[in-house]
């Protein structure tokens, strides 16, 4: 007669070394400890893309600052001017880790006001 292929003289011995050698106690601290080395990696890897996407944001700020500053009058718009903002805001939010949908309650804003210079009357 066997159990699980083992034959049942040999699983008694093996019962006895399994409690001697404290093997489950054992496999469960190395789970642990294997774990522990993924969880480590992971969080590594996290920090190493949040870094990337700063360095992408930063980039992307710059190059709207500057299309912003070299655009004419006439092509500055108080709608593309928000929508710019507003999507920097996006993505520096999204780098944190905030969502913007589980943030919204009772007392937050429903939508972005910017109040602009004098420039803007007319557009």
């Amino acid at each position: 007669m066997t159990l699980n292929g083992v034959p049942i003289s040999r699983f008694g011995a093996w019962c006895k070394w399994s409690a001697k050698y404290e093997w489950v106690r054992r496999a469960g601290a190395y789970d642990t400890y294997l774990d522990g080395l993924r969880r480590a990696e992971r969080e590594k890897e996290i920090v190493e893309h949040e870094r990337k996407y700063l360095e992408a944001t930063s980039l992307l700020l710059e190059k709207g600052k500057q299309k912003i500053v070299s655009m004419e009058r006439d092509e500055l718009t108080q709608t593309n001017a928000l929508e710019f903002i507003k999507t920097a805001f996006d993505m520096e939010r999204t780098i944190y880790g905030k969502d913007a949908k589980a943030d919204e309650g009772e007392n937050s804003p429903q939508q972005l006001e910017i109040i602009f210079d004098e420039g803007f009357k007319g557009l």
